[in-house]
């Protein structure tokens, strides 16, 4: 009997689904750096696509979008330093905010470099001649 009721209760457990795992810090903290991150190159994207490419070369303005973003790129930062407290808890805050610097520094310069091109494209687009229409005989 007792075999019975407990083949039973394994198979009931075995059907049932599992409970939900509860979010942990660190994951919590990853959602909120990945958001950060996005908001980030979102900022610096929107900006190369939108600032006056007339005026200057294309690294000024590249520096000048990314600097728009600075507000957005604290807040990564501060992101970044928390999420490195959580993995690494020995650290000091000056050690996680020096991991934190060069990995900001990393998709930093990636996104510079990608402002750049994309101030050149548009900058070639705006200086090309218009069309000449064919001549109709």
């Amino acid at each position: 009997m007792k075999t019975a009721l407990l083949a039973t209760l394994l198979a009931l457990a075995a059907c049932s689904p599992p409970a939900e795992r509860a979010s942990t810090e660190g994951e919590a903290q990853q959602k909120k750096l990945d958001r950060a991150t996005k908001e980030y190159a979102d900022c610096i994207t929107r900006g190369a696509q939108t600032i006056d490419v007339t005026t200057d070369a294309a690294g000024t303005l590249g520096d000048r979008v990314v600097l728009a973003c600075k507000p957005l790129r604290n807040s990564l930062m501060a992101d970044v330093t928390a999420f490195h407290q959580i993995g690494h808890p020995k650290f000091t805050i000056d050690q996680s905010k020096a991991v934190a610097e060069a990995s900001i520094a990393t998709i930093e310069d990636d996104l510079r470099q990608q402002t750049v091109v994309t101030i050149v494209n548009r900058q070639t687009a705006a200086e090309a001649p218009a069309a000449v229409p064919a001549k109709a005989s």
